[in-house]
């Protein structure tokens, strides 16, 4: 075990040992800061295909039946050491109308599971049969992942089209999304009878946060290169031709998300502290460093690369955020920067502190190049501080006392939630629908439907109860008498997560859900923020990464923020 292993035991001790050096969490975990986050080297995506890379995962298509249309299905086998996981997609095509990013659709062009084991003729006919129902399948603890998602209604026909013709894509059409199909989910963690992320032995190679979720996703990207290929071969016959060169590589996995993401962060507060904790830790570690040429050099590289990247996305802003011609002017500003301070004793810490008093997405986009030079973490480190235990155990004995010093020392800026504002909406699960949903709380009764995930009021609400009782009452009491406050309780004795807590209320009138989702997708390595109104956005994963052929030893993170490829010929 190397040395920085022994002294990041645990997140919670490094957090503490090193707060002086770490960005606080008031800054982190602020609503606009949140929501200018990007990638970085510690991004599920990324982290994912360095260790394909490093342990030589070893992935191929071992069928494909298919119509001229595309409709059929696909298999795709991973093997890593002695285990084989197997990829299956059925694929279908559905009028453009029918076509939809959200969570709950009557039909969808690809559905797909990721199953641990070689997939026989037996196990594929059953899939068949059960893939398509998605929330209404039941599946059985082989599955690891379900998935689901539509082709492009912009670019799929039109990729086809220009390859059945032996020409490759025209950069100006396709350039602004960067993907072939789109998806809307990566069910996982023992939904619909599938494996639970308990259930996975020790050992196991996806026995990672997200991982089994990651390679799903990598597959799925790689279905959609190859239905467009097969189609175009069905329409075009010899003149057909593949795509070529960086289009290869260029498009990415296209994603639509909502609001299920907001509710899952501030209901898992370990796991929303490990994300930005690790974040926080890399960041440290790379102002601390000395500006070797090689270092200095490497930042240079990234920000060049964001500048051709970003210039090629689209001029137009995407309000809340910038737009891609914004972000190129602030990538350019980082690189003049840079070349003011690299003579500078410690550099990057320079840069990074001109970056905080700049906007919030030169801010973010400077942490994320910055984390780029991380030396003072590995993956499998890496790995270790994501794995988080979420079980609390509450002692009835512990008295108010304890419970006012906890709310002192980290919920100080819980304050006018208690309002008409601060309580305009409430959050409940769609019975229609099953999706996560929020509401004006005047507009209909919530009773035992109510999501809870307002943990800023609740924790305020108990605050209040507590001003009127002895210091020495238990909290078992305390419960007896006042049993809403469970959750905040629960909150409150779950152990000190500096950056387990949006500083925000889900419940006000201008709370923006957009902002958490934006944090989470950086997270899963997503990029291309498109929104489409304040509750849901489309963004891009993948782009630019290797496929399931060109991935091997020499595999670096250079595929991040792909350069838009030249318009080819045959």
């Amino acid at each position: 075990m190397s040395e920085a292993a022994v002294r990041l035991r645990s997140l919670g001790e490094a957090l503490a040992e090193r707060r002086s050096e770490l960005r606080p969490p008031g800054v982190v975990m602020a609503p606009q800061q949140l929501g200018a986050a990007r990638l970085t080297r510690y991004s599920f995506s990324r982290t994912l295909l360095r260790r394909a890379a490093r342990e030589g995962w070893r992935s191929r298509l071992v069928e494909l039946d298919m119509d001229a249309e595309g409709r059929g299905h696909a298999v795709y086998r991973t093997d890593i050491d002695d285990h084989r996981f197997d990829f299956v997609a059925f694929t279908t095509t559905l009028d453009e109308s029918l076509h939809t990013d959200r969570v709950i659709a009557p039909a969808w062009e690809v559905t797909g599971a990721l199953v641990d084991g070689a997939v026989d003729d037996a196990h594929l006919a059953e899939l068949r049969e059960a893939l398509p129902l998605q929330e209404a399948a039941r599946l059985d603890p082989r599955v690891l992942v379900l998935t689901r998602g539509n082709r492009s209604v912009r670019f799929y026909d039109y990729l086809v089209q220009r390859l059945a013709d032996g020409r490759q894509p025209e950069a100006d059409k396709v350039a602004d999304a960067g993907y072939i199909l789109r998806s809307t989910a990566f069910y996982g963690n023992g939904k619909f009878g599938m494996r639970s992320y308990l259930g996975y032995p020790e050992g196991h190679p996806l026995r990672v946060p997200y991982r089994a979720q990651f390679l799903c996703a990598w597959m799925f990207r790689e279905l959609g290169y190859d239905q467009v290929e097969h189609c175009a071969r069905a329409r075009g016959g010899d003149s057909a031709v593949r795509f070529d060169g960086a289009w290869g590589r260029y498009f990415g996995l296209g994603n639509a998300t909502g609001l299920g993401l907001v509710s899952y962060a501030f209901k898992h507060p370990r796991v929303l502290n490990a994300w930005a904790g690790v974040r926080e830790l890399a960041l440290a570690n790379v102002r601390a460093l000395p500006g070797t040429p090689e270092r200095l050099a490497l930042l240079r590289r990234w920000i060049d690369r964001a500048v051709t990247h970003f210039s090629t996305l689209g001029a137009d802003d995407r309000p809340p955020w910038l737009g891609p011609a914004s972000i190129t002017e602030r990538a350019r500003l980082i690189g003049a920067r840079l070349d003011e301070v690299a003579d500078e004793p410690a550099p990057f810490d320079a840069l990074f502190r001109w970056a905080e008093t700049h906007d919030v997405e030169t801010c973010e986009l400077v942490v994320s190049l910055l984390i780029e030079l991380d030396e003072g973490l590995d993956d499998d480190e890496v790995d270790q501080l994501l794995r988080v235990d979420e079980e609390v155990v509450v002692d009835p004995l512990t008295t108010v006392d304890v419970l006012r010093q906890l709310l002192d020392e980290r919920y100080d800026w819980l304050d006018d939630l208690d309002t008409p504002i601060g309580n305009h909406y409430c959050w409940v699960v769609s019975d229609n629908a099953d999706e996560p949903r929020r509401v004006e709380r005047d507009a209909l009764d919530v009773d035992h439907h109510e999501v809870a995930i307002d943990m800023a009021r609740r924790l305020h609400a108990l605050c209040r109860t507590l001003e009127g009782l002895p210091g020495d009452t238990a909290v078992g009491t305390l419960l007896a008498e006042h049993p809403g406050h469970g959750n905040a309780v629960k909150r409150l004795l779950g152990g000190d997560h500096p950056y387990g807590e949006p500083r925000d209320n889900a419940c006000a009138a201008g709370y923006l859900p957009l902002e958490l989702q934006r944090f989470q997708l950086a997270m899963y390595g997503m990029d291309n923020y498109s929104p489409k109104s304040t509750d849901w956005l489309r963004v891009t994963l993948f782009q630019g990464a290797p496929r399931i052929d060109d991935l091997g030893p020499a595999t670096t993170d250079d595929w991040v923020w792909p350069p838009r490829p030249t318009e080819g010929s045959p």
